[in-house]
């Protein structure tokens, strides 16, 4: 898992921040928009500060047992009423999992932003010392989103170093472009 960030124009508005792009790489496939105007950076920064404050905050009690493509149709198919084949899966699952996608706060991305106006929607699941990713495109077919789709588990320590890393660095950026126009 990895994040890929350019910014093209940086904006003294801390909502805006910058104008650029915000990508999550998981499972060897790109998240989201890259085009260097695709989006003002705030909401994705924002949101990464959010999943740090709330580390281990993102549960889903069955998280190690559910298939990434089931969880993935599930949610398209909640969210947005799809109609793609609807996966079994146990009704207290079904329950669970749209009790918790906003309450602790599953989704990553989109993030409310133009950054993922692809369709791509990026899970994240934290299971005790581990964070599980599963990262998906919203497509016009099930076959298109099922193809599109990453499952990747990592050390929760080091998954969220990789956030905050970026967080202190793309926050030192913005910054400094202050002090260089002033």
């Amino acid at each position: 898992m990895a994040i890929e960030s350019y910014v093209d124009e940086f904006i003294a508005s801390r909502s805006q921040m910058g104008i650029g792009y915000f990508l999550i790489h998981a499972g060897g496939k790109r998240y989201g928009v890259e085009d260097p105007r695709a989006c003002a950076m705030g909401s994705s920064y924002s949101e990464v500060l959010s999943r740090l404050r709330r580390e281990g905050e993102h549960v889903l009690t069955f998280a190690s047992r559910i298939d990434a493509r089931d969880l993935a149709i599930h949610v398209v198919n909640h969210i947005y009423d799809r109609g793609f084949s609807e996966p079994v899966l146990p009704p207290e699952w079904k329950q669970e999992i749209d009790a918790l996608l906003y309450a602790n706060a599953l989704i990553w991305a989109p993030d409310g932003d133009a950054a993922f106006d692809d369709g791509s929607h990026v899970l994240q699941i934290d299971d005790g010392d581990k964070v599980r990713i599963i990262a998906f495109v919203n497509a016009d077919t099930q076959g298109e989103l099922e193809s599109s789709l990453a499952d990747v588990t990592t050390e929760r320590a080091r998954y969220y170093a990789v956030l905050r890393e970026w967080a202190q660095k793309f926050e030192l950026q913005w910054m400094n472009s202050h002090i260089e126009t002033a």
